[in-house]
C-alpha cells in the first residue's frame, strides 16, 4: 500500500500532466488584429466548444472576406450574441439579436452593406457581434448567421498587449 505522503504529490502531478495536455491538444491563443472587440488576445480551446452568449469565438472566414484574407490560418473573432431560435429585429439602421442591439455603419449617409434580415437565428447557427461601430459581423446580411460547424474555437478574453505595443518594445 502506497503511503499518503506520495499521494499528496502524485495526484497533483498527474493533474498537472493531464492539464498540460489538454491545454496542448486543445488550446490556442488567438490574437486579435482588429479593434472590432476590445481585447488583443483570447484563450481558446477547440474542444469542447461550449457555445453561450458572450462566449468569444473564432470561425473561418466567410466567403464574403476569403478573397480579401485568404490565409486558412486566419479567423474571425467575434463574441456571440445569438444562438439557435433567438429573435433578430431590424428597425432602421438598428439590428438586436436576442437582447444585444448594434447599428448598422453608415459611410457617406449610407449603410455600408445590408443588415441581415433573418427573423430568428436559424438552427445550426449562431449570431456573432464585434463591438467597435464599424465591425463587419452578422449584423450585416453578407456576413448573418455563422454556421456551428465553421467554429474554429471558443474562449475568452486574457490580458496582452496589442500588436503595435509589441513592436514599440522591440524597437
Amino acid at each position: 500500500m502506497m503511503k499518503r505522503s506520495k499521494l499528496v504529490w502524485i495526484i497533483p502531478a498527474l493533474m498537472f500532466v493531464v492539464f498540460g495536455y489538454y491545454v496542448l491538444a486543445f488550446g490556442r491563443l488567438v490574437v486579435n488584429e482588429t479593434d472590432s472587440l476590445p481585447d488583443n488576445a483570447f484563450a481558446m480551446v477547440t474542444w469542447p466548444k461550449v457555445l453561450q452568449r458572450g462566449a468569444i469565438v473564432a470561425v473561418e472566414m466567410p466567403e464574403a472576406l476569403r478573397q480579401q484574407y485568404p490565409d486558412p490560418h486566419l479567423f474571425l473573432t467575434k463574441r456571440i450574441v445569438g444562438l439557435a431560435g433567438d429573435e433578430v429585429a431590424v428597425e432602421g439602421d438598428q439590428i438586436c439579436v436576442a437582447e444585444t442591439c448594434v447599428q448598422g455603419n453608415r459611410k457617406d449617409g449610407q449603410l455600408v452593406a445590408p443588415l441581415w434580415t433573418a427573423s430568428v437565428v436559424p438552427a445550426g447557427t449562431i449570431a456573432i457581434f464585434g463591438e467597435s461601430k464599424d465591425s463587419l459581423d452578422s449584423r450585416y446580411d453578407v456576413i448573418g448567421a455563422i454556421p456551428i460547424e465553421t467554429i474554429e474555437a471558443v474562449g475568452f478574453a486574457i490580458p496582452f498587449p496589442h500588436r503595435t505595443e509589441l513592436a514599440e518594445w522591440l524597437e
